[in-house]
């Protein structure tokens, strides 16, 4: 299992929080005590600014419990945003909600990405920001930006079998990626859900460090 983690570190003095994404690869359900010192060596860099002690892990306000809380499962799932040694900032008070990328056809289908800005790579590649267990998408096949306006641009990165979006082919140059858009690479699709708030949707972890969507059944007439 693979997820991507961002870890913040405390803020220093005048210094702001640094941040850390960090690629994490174990196997699902290991416990967060396994790699919680891993997370803390990624974010405080070659110098170790942030001391020694026990490593203290937040998600939110919340304090995660190392021995109890497992990869893969919420809030440990991929695109999860971890504060070190100090509370984060609360969400549920936080009007700015990421837009998510979701995968709706393909090998990685029921899986949620959150986008926190900047630009975000998709590929079978480890390296890619948003892994995608596709034989059919390159290693780094495109890449999607969140611009500081909230603008999401999408632009493929050379690959073999191209990426679609509502059909159109799109090339190197970044086109516009709109809520609810079809982007197509492989055999995977993939959906933009816009940052504004929406009814929260039943989900249950997928045992890959993803959250699938549950499926909603009409009533019976």
């Amino acid at each position: 299992m693979q997820i991507r983690l961002t870890v913040l570190a405390p803020p220093s003095g005048q210094t702001p929080a640094r941040a850390c994404d960090v690629l994490v690869t174990a196997p699902a359900g290991t416990a967060l005590a396994t790699v919680a010192s891993g997370l803390a060596m990624a974010v405080a860099g070659p110098d170790g600014s942030l001391g020694s002690g026990a490593v203290v892990l937040f998600a939110g306000r919340e304090r995660l419990d190392a021995q109890r809380c497992a990869l893969g499962e919420p809030p440990l799932v991929d695109g999860a945003v971890l504060s070190l040694q100090a509370p984060g900032e609360d969400e549920t008070v936080d009007d700015a909600v990421p837009a998510r990328l979701q995968v709706v056809a393909g090998p990685d289908a029921g899986g949620v990405h959150l986008l926190h800005g900047g630009t975000i790579r998709i590929g079978r590649s480890a390296e890619a920001d948003v892994p995608l267990d596709d034989p059919d998408v390159s290693r780094l096949h495109c890449e999607v930006t969140v611009s500081e306006d909230g603008r999401v641009t999408v632009a493929d990165l050379g690959s073999t079998n191209g990426t679609s979006l509502d059909g159109a082919e799109v090339h190197d140059r970044p086109v516009r990626l709109a809520p609810g858009a079809l982007l197509r690479l492989g055999e995977s699709t993939l959906r933009l859900a816009s940052g504004a708030r929406t009814p929260v949707l039943a989900t249950t972890p997928d045992g890959e460090g993803h959250l699938r969507v549950a499926r909603v059944q009409a009533a019976p007439a």
